[in-house]
C-alpha cells in the first residue's frame, strides 16, 4: 500500500513548484485527468502542457501511455475560453495510445467497457513526466522555453490565417467571384495548411479554412446579378474575423517582440 501511495505521489508531484503546475490524477472510476493550476498572483491567459512517456515495460502484454501531443489552452486563439485566474484549476482528459509489448494478445471477447478499464489500468503514471509553460495577462511568461516558443508560434500562424481569410473574403466581396472560384481559393489555403511536414503549430489555420469552406458551400446559389458571397455574409464573417485579429494583435507578450526574439536566435 505504501509503495502505491509513493508511486502516486511521484506521478502527481511533477512541476508542483511551477507558476503553472500540472499534475496527473487517477480518479475513482479509473479515468485519468490532467489538473492545471495557476500558482501565480496574475491571471494566466494561455498555457501549454506536454506529457512524455519516459520508459516502457517491454515484457508487458500491453503497453498503454498518455498521448504525447501538446495540449494548448489559449484565450487569444479561442475567445470562448476563460482565463485561468490565480489559484484556479483547469482539468483536461488526456487521450491514450497503446502498443503490444509482448506475445499475449488482447482478449477479443471483452466488452468495450472492460477493454476501456483494461487500457486505463495499464497506464503507469509514474512513467510520465509533465512539462508546462504559461503566459500571463501582464505579458510575463513561465515554464519551458521551447513550449513557450511553440505557443507564440501558434498564435502567429493563427493571426496569419485570420488575415488571409479576411483578405480573401473581402476581396471576393468586392469582385463578386463565382462560388466555385472562392471555395477553390479556400481549398488551396487548407491544402497548404495540412501539409504533413509542417508542425502542428503551423497548421492551426486549417480549421478556420475548412469552416469557411463549409459556410460558403451552405450558401444558396446566387441569382442572376446578385453578388457572391452575399454582402450580409461578408459583413458578418469579416466582423468576427476582425475581432479575432484584434485579440491576437493585442495579446501579451506582443507577437512582434516574440518574433524579434525568435529571429535573434538565428
Amino acid at each position: 500500500m505504501n509503495s502505491l501511495i509513493s508511486t502516486a505521489l511521484l506521478a502527481c508531484s511533477l512541476s508542483l513548484d511551477a507558476q503553472i503546475a500540472a499534475t496527473l490524477d487517477r480518479l475513482p472510476d479509473r479515468s485519468i485527468e490532467i489538473k492545471v493550476r495557476n500558482n501565480s498572483a496574475v491571471t494566466s491567459t494561455a498555457f501549454a502542457v506536454k506529457i512524455d512517456h519516459v520508459s516502457a515495460k517491454r515484457d508487458a502484454p500491453l503497453i498503454v501511455f498518455l498521448d504525447p501531443d501538446t495540449i494548448y489552452v489559449d484565450t487569444a486563439m479561442d475567445t470562448t475560453l476563460r482565463p485561468l485566474h490565480p489559484n484556479q484549476e483547469h482539468t483536461l482528459q488526456p487521450q491514450l495510445r497503446s502498443r503490444r509489448g509482448g506475445p499475449t494478445p488482447l482478449a477479443q471477447d471483452l466488452s468495450a467497457r472492460a477493454k476501456a478499464i483494461l487500457y486505463l489500468d495499464a497506464v503507469d503514471l509514474s512513467e510520465h513526466t509533465i512539462t508546462t509553460a504559461g503566459v500571463f495577462a501582464d505579458g510575463t511568461t513561465t515554464g519551458d522555453s521551447a513550449l513557450l516558443t511553440r505557443l507564440m508560434l501558434r498564435r502567429s500562424n493563427m493571426l496569419l490565417a485570420v488575415e488571409m481569410t479576411l483578405e480573401t473574403l473581402s476581396d471576393a466581396g468586392r469582385r463578386n467571384v463565382s462560388p466555385a472560384q472562392l471555395i477553390g481559393q479556400f481549398k488551396k489555403l487548407a491544402d497548404s495548411a495540412r501539409r504533413g511536414y509542417l508542425p502542428p503549430e503551423q497548421r492551426v489555420g486549417l480549421n478556420l479554412y475548412q469552416s469557411m469552406i463549409g459556410k460558403l458551400m451552405n450558401l444558396p446559389d446566387p441569382k442572376d446579378g446578385s453578388p457572391f458571397p452575399p454582402s450580409e455574409f461578408v459583413e458578418q464573417e469579416t466582423a468576427a474575423l476582425r475581432k479575432q485579429r484584434v485579440a491576437l494583435l493585442e495579446s501579451q507578450p506582443s507577437l512582434f517582440s516574440s518574433a524579434d526574439t525568435r529571429a535573434d536566435r538565428f
